[in-house]
């Protein structure tokens, strides 16, 4: 049996602490730790006699823990071996028990995420589990390319510390972390999700996208948040191709453009992008625009950006004036060209919904 990689850093942080050469196996004698080999021969564990739980084997005294038929050793010449050995077999013994308890407890969260496990069946759960019923957090589903093993346990890792959070797999390469937000505003909830992102990529390679759904005041309501961050990643991907991380909150005005049909959006968006109109469209104009409302229609700075004199870019504002009708440094034309312009993603966000 070879143990996985979230049990195998809790032992280790647990007995790193400890100055005592305590060695750690599994039932089929894969050493734990620690994670150079001993005096032992792993292979030897499986075939010995063991006697009220303990066993010789050369100049190491052992003792089998209860769960998981994992075991513990110390060498001959340790004081008080046995009481080590039995002070070391609980403190295992409940490290392990907590593991498996979590490991439990990701089949319910993956049932309150995916199946909307709510009510008094939830209710019932609560005490077994541990679960704060109360608590208002945020999901937040991380996506990556390929499987996302590895990423869930860093994600493990980085919120090791915290009793409030939790993270729990969703599908072979999406996970969510429950973000407790009694102390954290969405601002700081966007940042630490970046920061989080490449602390993963840092670790495992994994390069990640994130969505954030809505807070919601108790765990049976993760469902809805978690739905809110999968359409926030779907319609952002949608509009704003470029990002990493997601807001359901901050995607307003572009999930009411998914709710226009599509018949409607695309009469809109032809007034301006037609045939007639394509000429002065071209690539360059659609880099100078996009520039443009990147400062905030600070045509001096979008020409110091763009690395052209702002005449030059005055002359291209004053061609899309002519031909459209539109000045692009008025804000309420600029609005006007760019929620036009994003009518013709429309029919994307709906494929994605």
């Amino acid at each position: 049996m070879r143990i996985d990689k979230r049990s195998y850093s809790q032992i280790e942080k647990a007995l790193s602490s400890i100055d005592l050469p305590i060695s750690v196996y599994t039932a089929s004698g894969e050493q734990v730790f620690p994670s150079t080999p001993v005096e032992v021969r792993e292979e030897e564990i499986a075939s010995l006699k063991w006697e009220g739980g303990y066993a010789r084997l050369g100049s190491m005294k052992l003792f089998k823990l209860s769960v998981r038929g994992m075991v513990v050793g110390v060498p001959d010449y340790v004081p008080v071996g046995e009481q080590i050995l039995q002070m070391a077999g609980a403190m295992l013994t409940m490290l392990l028990r907590a593991v498996d308890r979590d490991m439990d407890r990701d089949e319910v969260l993956r049932k309150v995420l995916l199946d909307g496990l709510d009510g008094t069946e939830l209710e019932s759960i609560v005490p077994e589990f541990g679960l704060d019923l109360e608590r208002p957090r945020c999901a937040v589903l991380f996506q990556s390319v390929g499987e996302a093993q590895e990423v869930e346990s860093t994600l493990r890792e980085v919120f090791s510390g915290s009793a409030n959070d939790m993270v729990v797999s969703v599908g072979r390469n999406s996970t969510v972390l429950l973000r407790s937000m009694e102390s954290t505003h969405y601002d700081e909830l966007k940042e630490l999700v970046m920061a989080v992102m490449e602390t993963a990529y840092e670790e495992t390679g994994a390069k990640l996208m994130a969505g954030i759904g809505e807070m919601q005041s108790t765990l049976g309501r993760m469902s809805v948040s978690l739905r809110e961050a999968r359409r926030a990643m779907e319609i952002g991907r949608t509009f704003r191709p470029g990002s990493r991380v997601y807001s359901y909150r901050e995607l307003l005005i572009e999930r009411f453009m998914c709710e226009i049909p599509q018949d409607l959006a695309r009469r809109y968006y032809e007034v301006l992008f037609n045939k007639k109109n394509a000429r002065i469209f071209n690539e360059e104009m659609v880099q100078t625009i996009d520039k443009l409302f990147e400062c905030h229609l600070n045509v001096s700075e979008a020409a110091r950006q763009l690395y052209i004199h702002r005449n030059t870019l005055v002359y291209r504002l004053d061609k899309v004036q002519r031909v459209t009708g539109l000045d692009l440094r008025a804000f309420d034309d600029a609005i006007t060209f760019k929620m036009l312009r994003m009518l013709g993603r429309v029919n994307d966000g709906q494929k994605n919904a």
